[in-house]
């Protein structure tokens, strides 16, 4: 037996750090590139449904509006329902008339709820038929 056939030595690495390292990094670019990309799109997008889809031309001729046939679509449904949703809140935290002739007047849904708490419901009276 040979006195160097045993001889202690570390193994070496078979692959180098550096080509993990890099594709580490790459990665960890390229996924930021991605995220960023999909944040502009998604702000592209917003932007486009709030503002309408299509600009007016600015030949078309405005004191002539073309009506589209029912059903018609909407330019910019978010627009719609953000203005909707105003004029509901508007509705539910204002006073103002309903029926001026018949003297019916809206309040304000806070208020409606403190009076209904206050007061309680109107009852229907019995008829002849219902028990109490």
């Amino acid at each position: 037996m040979n006195k160097n056939d045993h001889v202690v030595r570390y193994e070496s690495y078979d692959q180098g750090i550096r080509p993990i390292v890099t594709f580490t990094i790459a990665l960890a670019v390229l996924t930021l590139l991605v995220l960023w990309l999909m944040k502009a799109t998604s702000t592209a997008f917003t932007r486009e449904a709030l503002e309408g889809s299509r600009p007016i031309h600015p030949l078309a001729d405005a004191t002539k509006p073309e009506i589209a046939p029912e059903p018609r679509l909407q330019d910019a449904p978010a627009l719609d329902l953000q203005l909707f949703r105003e004029r509901e809140r508007k509705e539910l935290s204002t006073y103002g008339w309903i029926d001026r002739a018949n003297g019916v007047v809206r309040i304000p849904i806070e208020r409606a709820m403190e009076l209904v708490a206050k007061e309680g419901l109107p009852v229907r009276a019995a008829g002849p038929t219902e028990k109490r």
